[in-house]
């Protein structure tokens, strides 16, 4: 007798969900789910990724061999299409609402509407697993969307319709006896991005004053404890924010996981997964080398940098095993530091590096050439250089409703703050109606899974922003996207 279609399917969705959470985090970073691609010798595995230990799977089906079969090598693919479509009260934001400066009331873009349509976001992996060899296991993942740089004269049509590929994930991990090291670019440890922290929104991630940001780095992570609690220990040296600062950035964390309370965990926008509760803390270092404020070449002033980061899965209603229906969760993450304003999507505050003084009235005006990012560090009128100030906190609240095993019909809503208490004290008088010093956010989200590929989410999104000058924007945005995972 022929096998019903989709008799193998729901094992395999069952484990790719878990996968999908795990590896992805959601909003621009979206959950995903993965289909198996196997042989009788080896079964597939989700690669486990920095900061995520997964169960075992359910058994996948077994399909024709493909090529890199012949090393023992196995690969599977994941992914998700998505359309977004969304409305907002001004023109201030493209796609994403993150920590752009918002354009200010009685202007032209702070006055009027936007409408956009975007399917970006959609995106593909592939996952690479091989055989113990000598005790050491090692695997691979490659991620891309289409939110790549567009050239600043694209028109409108070209923005969309030919997005340009951007890198997201490439990395390498061994696991080891000893300990497991991670090679490649992928989520910061700081804030232990991609370790189920991320809170459960339509909106695209990083929402405001939410740490979102992957970066090419080299972690070691050393795992203890047994099935009740885990204690996860990892240092890394990432790609330092400044090239020329010379020192790569440092970065260490800790996270306890609390493997018998388990509760209902949406990333993003993605699928939902029973995750246990989990407590991180992590740091950041950074150190820079920053031109002299002058228009000649001049040996470089010096400044370091830092970060803290503390993060909270709860689990206020627990799930039952598989069952995550009737449940409620809760996310937290609280942060505070100085020159890391990279690490917040988007933010930059709309500080700039002051104009050079030409009291001679010098033709052509002399023009300063900082050698790093803005935002992270200006000069004062004195010229000091001083690192930029970020604090932020972000919560968010999951329910799943009593039916369907909780993944037909879902809701939850996010709010956070971000503020600095220098970005108006570094900027000249005529400079701060353009930089903000604080923004607050809030979300509310319902959504509808159709089938167990696929969900809808609906979603009303509203930003204020306190420019330097006492003046505020807001922002209201309403969303309506569809995803299917594959």
């Amino acid at each position: 007798m022929i096998p019903h279609p989709h008799a193998w399917r729901s094992h395999a969705q069952r484990w790719a969900v878990g996968a999908a959470i795990a590896l992805l985090g959601g909003g621009a970073a979206r959950a995903q789910t993965a289909a198996a691609v196997t042989t009788p010798a080896v079964p597939v595995a989700p690669v486990p990724v920095p900061g995520v230990d997964l169960p075992p799977p359910a058994p996948a089906p077994t399909v024709a061999a493909s090529a890199l079969d012949t090393v023992g090598v196995t690969a599977s693919f994941y992914g998700f299409v998505e359309l977004d479509l969304m409305h907002d009260s001004t023109q201030s934001f493209s796609e994403a609402i993150v920590n752009n400066t918002m354009a200010r009331p009685a202007t032209l873009a702070g006055d009027n509407p936007r409408t956009q349509f975007t399917a970006r976001d959609s995106r593909v992996g592939v996952r690479l697993a091989a055989p113990d060899h000598g005790g050491i296991r090692t695997s691979a993942l490659v991620e891309a969307d289409f939110f790549g740089n567009q050239a600043p004269n694209a028109t409108e049509d070209a923005t969309y319709s030919a997005a340009a590929v951007r890198l997201r994930q490439a990395f390498v991990k061994f696991e080891t006896p000893v300990f497991d090291v991670v090679a490649g670019h992928t989520h910061d440890l700081f804030g232990w991005g991609g370790a189920g922290f991320y809170p459960n929104t339509v909106a695209f991630l990083g929402v405001p004053g939410e740490i979102y940001h992957r970066d090419p780095q080299l972690r070691l992570t050393k795992t203890l404890g047994g099935p009740s609690v885990s204690v996860e220990i990892a240092v890394a040296a990432v790609r330092p924010a400044q090239r020329d600062g010379e020192i790569p950035d440092g970065q260490g964390g800790l996270r306890v996981a609390f493997n018998r309370w388990l509760g209902a965990s949406a990333q993003g926008a993605g699928l939902a997964a029973a995750a246990p509760a989990s407590l991180g803390v992590s740091g950041i270092y950074r150190h820079f080398a920053v031109p002299a404020f002058t228009a000649a070449a001049a040996n470089p002033n010096k400044a370091n940098a830092w970060g803290a980061a503390a993060n909270l899965f709860l689990p206020i209603i627990p799930a039952r095993r598989d069952d995550l229906g009737n449940t409620l969760s809760a996310t937290a993450e609280a942060t505070m530091g100085t020159g890391i304003a990279n690490l917040y999507t988007g933010l930059t505050g709309g500080v700039l590096f002051p104009a050079l003084p030409n009291p001679t009235m010098l033709l052509p005006v002399p023009t300063y050439n900082p050698d790093i990012d803005e935002g992270l560090v200006t000069y004062d009128a004195a010229g000091k250089l001083h690192t930029v100030n970020w604090r932020a906190l972000v919560v968010g609240l999951q329910y799943r409703a009593p039916f369907a095993k909780g993944r037909r019909l879902s809701a939850s809503v996010v709010a956070s703050e971000i503020e600095s208490n220098n970005v108006d004290k570094l900027t000249p008088v005529q400079g701060l109606p353009y930089v903000f010093s604080k923004a607050c956010y809030a979300d509310g989200n319902v959504f509808f899974a159709p089938t167990p590929e696929s969900q809808v989410g609906a979603s009303v999104q509203v930003e204020r922003q306190t420019f330097g000058d006492g003046v505020y924007g807001t922002n209201v945005r309403g969303e309506l996207a569809v995803y299917y995972f594959f």
